[in-house]
């Protein structure tokens, strides 16, 4: 990990700078768990939560390469975009070195 990508800040802190989203705001009522593609490892639920914690496993799942087609479908009864959390997640992913746009 570079200099660079440590000094970003939290994840939480991330997503809220790029998309304005809050995703404390989850209320764990796992309705987006129900949500799921081929090749998903994690549900977006899961990736919120680690998200929200400054897991690392926010970045480093094949959920965030494998949900394309359902980001235009899946919705939040708290009002969370995760289609622009997963979005924010990606390109974070990408400047941490975690997956290029190549891979």
């Amino acid at each position: 990990m570079t200099s660079s990508s440590r000094n970003r800040g939290p994840l939480r802190a991330v997503i809220m700078t790029s998309t304005g989203q809050d995703i404390r705001e989850c209320t764990n009522c796992n309705s987006c768990d129900d949500w799921m593609a081929p090749g998903m490892d994690l549900t977006f639920g899961e990736v919120l939560r680690a998200a929200a914690r400054d897991d690392p496993g926010a970045l480093d799942n094949q959920t965030l390469w494998a949900c394309d087609e359902l980001l235009a479908r899946v919705r939040c009864p708290s009002g969370i975009d995760i289609a622009s959390v997963i979005l924010a997640l990606i390109h974070e992913a990408e400047l941490r070195g975690q997956r290029t746009t190549d891979d």
